[in-house]
């Protein structure tokens, strides 16, 4: 992250400051002291997350089975504590009123962003992915006190997704990590870009994971309305201008 910061820091505007900001604090390590709290909240919510999955999984296999399964799973579906502080450190930064997240999972990312709209008093997260994970994330970020920050939206996302930009837009802010293939992200990056705000910010997930997504990383960087990027080994961050 540190790598990052000289590119960026000469950028002027709301986005490239707030992610300037967003990197140095990360990678120093140094985080306000209610983002802290807030961390600790939503990691204790992460391991419990194992035992939750577990219960809403099929009764057919033991319940050791699907203990093993659910935290696989919630391994690798979920950001790791590091990007999750750096997203709440991000949006804190950003104060974006609308946001979008494409990819609930079991809702960790979301509860790290809508902890940070929280902790500016205002915004909203729209976020969407298939029922069954939903219906999971909604009972653990209401516990966290973040049911009114988010709007989940359950079913599939590219049968949801249109209505949703619309009623969000203009977002200001936006993550996408759900589907991790060159098509499907530059149809999800394509479908959201016209709703975005000017010098909105967006946040890509496993740009690297395989050629593939490096391919559509690419292509992003050199989409007409993308006037900075940054490239975080894992993510990439895209500051778009709607004029």
């Amino acid at each position: 992250m540190a790598a990052a910061l000289p590119g960026v820091a000469r950028r002027s505007g709301r986005g490239p400051k707030a992610i300037s900001a967003a990197l140095r604090a990360t990678a120093l390590g140094r985080f306000p002291a209610e983002e802290r709290a807030w961390a600790d909240r939503v990691e204790a919510h992460r391991r419990e997350l194992p035992a939750i999955i577990a219960a809403a999984g099929p009764a057919a296999r033991g319940h050791a089975e699907r203990l093993a399964e659910a935290t696989a799973a919630a391994r690798w579906m979920s950001l790791p504590p590091v990007w999750g502080r750096f997203l709440m450190r991000l949006v804190r930064e950003l104060a974006p009123r609308s946001c979008l997240e494409l990819g609930t999972g079991f809702g960790l990312s979301t509860a790290y962003q809508a902890a940070a709209l929280e902790l500016n008093g205002e915004g909203r997260i729209t976020s969407l992915d298939q029922e069954a994970l939903t219906a999971i994330a909604r009972p653990g970020l209401e516990g966290l006190g973040l049911g009114e920050r988010v709007e989940l939206t359950g079913g599939m996302i590219e049968e949801t997704l249109a209505a949703a930009v619309k009623r969000a837009a203009p977002i200001d802010y936006a993550l996408l990590d759900a589907d991790h293939t060159e098509d499907g992200t530059l149809k999800a990056f394509d479908a959201v870009a016209p709703h975005l705000g000017d010098g909105a910010v967006v946040v890509l997930d496993d740009v690297n994971w395989t050629d593939g997504m490096r391919r559509a990383w690419a292509a992003v960087e050199r989409r007409d309305c993308v006037t900075a990027t940054v490239g975080l080994r894992r993510v990439g961050i895209a500051v778009v201008s709607s004029r």
